[in-house]
């Protein structure tokens, strides 16, 4: 037994129904962030195969798919970039989740160039896997050191009613 007590509680923190419904949208957007940067890591190897398909002789379907999941794969690269400010990841995720969509913007206007310059476009996709997977990995780290309850809120109470104890 402990010979410190814990301290009481006088005034419970009470949350509004907007900061539950902020916190709750910070939580989402954390799943969101994640999700869209493990289809990031996914669509590159996508578009991967498909344009070694297309090297390889596949024709102009595979040529076209790989376009088609290029464009996807951006739109996810700023949605990236969005979930963030949602939920209000830390600095160092938010900047990252900016590089990922500034690179994949510029990796993206390099597809149409030619010779020295249109090589850039899949060494930017290279630069693109690896921010999406350190994002990915970031947020499973964020999951894994968090608490294993997150921080309980108290009940709504009602006027006129008394809020009973577990300990009673």
């Amino acid at each position: 037994m402990s010979d410190t007590a814990d301290p009481i509680e006088l005034a419970p923190k009470r949350w509004s129904r907007a900061s539950r419904a902020l916190q709750g949208a910070r939580l989402g957007g954390r799943w969101v962030h994640l999700a869209l940067a493990l289809a990031v890591v996914g669509g590159v190897f996508v578009q991967i195969y498909l344009i070694g398909a297309y090297i390889f002789g596949a024709g102009q379907g595979a040529l076209d798919a790989h376009k088609t999941a290029g464009w996807t794969v951006h739109g996810f690269e700023l949605l990236v970039f969005v979930a963030a400010l949602v939920a209000w990841l830390p600095r160092v995720d938010l900047v990252l989740s900016v590089l990922l969509a500034v690179i994949g913007t510029v990796q993206v206007s390099l597809a149409s160039e030619h010779r020295w310059v249109g090589g850039l476009h899949p060494v930017l996709a290279l630069v693109v896997v690896g921010l999406a997977a350190m994002l990915v990995l970031r947020a499973l780290r964020r999951r894994r050191d968090a608490p294993a309850e997150p921080a309980a809120m108290p009940p709504r109470q009602q006027s006129g009613s008394k809020r009973r104890d577990a300990a009673c």
